[in-house]
């Protein structure tokens, strides 16, 4: 049976851990704020890739669409390092395998898998998929930029030495009422529709801009940029919607701490009451003993 020191004690101890989680939500509020301000001024720079790829396609022609399965898929799937996200990875995991389905892909040692993050990348391996690397979670914005470019790296090679030209995204969106939504973007081929759609817009100046690099050049070095903002975007989406679902299960477990400590609170309470009940009876109990030891041992009264 619990004494009120022990209760005390719980007590004490519960509410420290009420504050280093009510520090941590305050964190990932941060940190979510950080990484939606990176995609807002993300917008600008995509804004003016653009306007360069509209000028560049003025006087290139698209390349040629590979045909629709020309070898082994790449897919690039962005999930998280830490937990306390509530199912943050598990919903991705299982979007992934729905999508795969639909594609009537059933030997998942057949796609090659590039993974940003280790708990996906446990699972993932765990579920029988061919993973090639798995890069380690960006901890804030300044480091977004390496794990972009790691990835681009490890496209190149499927593109020269494994002949992968189709290559999909997998993520967690950011949704400010959900948290998070599994979602799939195509990354390659480019979407030719798109780019015609580009090189039909009209200049929103005066005069058209003039290059003095071949358009073929600037053409390839716009289509870069742009796989690097496609890929900084969506892995900033995904930190977001890491940060989200975290602060969302932190929250969870806020109210389940402060529960717990109105149940100590009221156990003690009750503790305390009983302890003060029974010392009270203790003392009554000494008292009405005294009182007839008192009156036995005094002599009696004369008639």
């Amino acid at each position: 049976m619990e004494t009120l020191q022990t209760l005390d004690k719980r007590i004490t101890t519960t509410a420290k851990l009420q504050g280093i989680v009510k520090s941590m939500k305050t964190l990932s509020a941060v940190n979510i704020r950080q990484y939606e301000r990176s995609l807002t001024s993300l917008k600008t720079f995509i804004e003016v890739i653009e306007l360069g790829l509209q000028t560049a396609l003025k006087e290139q022609t698209l390349p040629r669409q590979h045909p629709a399965n020309p070898g082994p898929r790449g897919l690039i799937i962005f999930g998280s390092d830490q937990g306390l996200c509530g199912r943050f990875n598990e919903r991705l995991a299982d979007f992934l395998a729905g999508n795969l389905e639909k594609m009537e892909i059933n030997d998942h040692a057949s796609v090659k898998l590039l993974v940003i993050g280790a708990r996906i990348g446990a699972r993932l391996e765990a579920a029988g998929y061919a993973i090639e690397e798995v890069f380690w979670v960006p901890g804030s914005v300044n480091g977004i930029n390496t794990t972009v470019y790691q990835v681009l790296l490890s496209m190149e090679r499927w593109l020269k030495e494994e002949r992968i030209f189709q290559v999909d995204i997998f993520y967690n969106r950011y949704d400010k009422l959900t948290a998070s939504e599994p979602s799939r973007r195509p990354l390659l081929p480019l979407d030719n529709e798109r780019m015609r759609e580009l090189g039909k817009r009209k200049w929103p100046g005066r005069s058209l801009p003039c290059f003095r690099i071949p358009a073929d050049q600037l053409f390839s070095g716009l289509i870069r940029q742009y796989l690097f903002t496609t890929l900084y975007s969506v892995q900033a989406e995904s930190l977001a919607s890491e940060q989200a679902s975290r602060l969302r299960s932190l929250q969870n477990a806020e109210k389940n701490i402060e529960e717990h400590i109105e149940e100590l609170r009221g156990e003690y309470r009750i503790k305390r009451q009983s302890t003060i009940t029974s010392e009270l009876l203790d003392l009554v109990a000494g008292f009405k003993a005294t009182l007839k030891k008192k009156k036995t041992s005094s002599p009696g009264e004369p008639e």
